[in-house]
């Protein structure tokens, strides 16, 4: 399910690449590494803000002269932090969540300055999770999270050249990644803030040295 999941929104972002090219579209393509800080509600325990890496690769449509729409596919983990090996505390609780996450964007650029709003939809691969002091306060068998995170997107960035540019994203969970837990408030929503920079990668440039390399 998950090469499958991976396979289908590669095979959209490369057919979108393509019928860019051939109407003629402006379309930048590029790369991005961040560094997310999450959280996640409805825990037992008391939780820290859990701090870990994101990457992954962007595409941007030009839709008018202040606006464009930016699909992404990225590489992110999420879950909450609190748990240290070197010397962990009764009650420290750990849980990382990693996910394949497709934002999908819409951006208004003010000069240098954008903001951007949008849903993303991330497909679960793995979790893992740590309970200082006894055992897990649940059964994974019986509060499973869910195969999908479906979230909504807000945020604002600055645009150092054609190049570079930095942003800042706020992400929360529109629906649960996990049933509510006995003895808790509400389900389990993810939530956290992801400061990133991006590099565009020119495909115009590429595209004319090879033509004067055949030629």
């Amino acid at each position: 399910m998950k090469k499958n999941f991976v396979f289908f929104v590669m095979s959209i972002i490369c057919l979108d690449v393509w019928s860019q090219a051939k109407l003629k579209t402006q379309c930048k393509f590029g790369f991005e590494l961040g560094l997310g800080m999450h959280s996640i509600t409805g825990s037992l325990v008391k939780t820290h803000p859990k701090i870990d890496m994101m990457g992954g690769m962007w595409l941007q449509i030009k839709m008018s002269k202040s606006w464009t729409m930016q699909s992404e596919l990225t590489y992110s983990k999420k879950g909450t932090g609190g748990y240290y090996t070197d010397h962990p505390n009764y009650g420290d609780y750990w849980l990382g969540l990693t996910y394949f996450e497709v934002p999908i964007l819409f951006q208004y650029h003010k000069k240098n300055v954008y903001f951007e709003f949008g849903p993303g939809l991330a497909a679960f691969i793995k979790a893992g999770e740590v309970l200082t002091g006894g055992s897990l306060p649940y059964q994974s068998d019986l509060y499973p999270f869910s195969k999908k995170d479906f979230s909504f997107n807000l945020g604002a960035g600055y645009v150092f050249n054609e190049k570079w540019r930095v942003g800042l994203r706020l992400t929360h969970s529109l629906l649960p990644v996990r049933k509510q837990l006995p003895g808790t408030s509400q389900p389990g929503y993810n939530r956290g803030i992801v400061l990133s920079v991006s590099r565009q990668i020119s495909l115009k440039t590429s595209r004319t040295k090879q033509s004067q390399v055949i030629e």
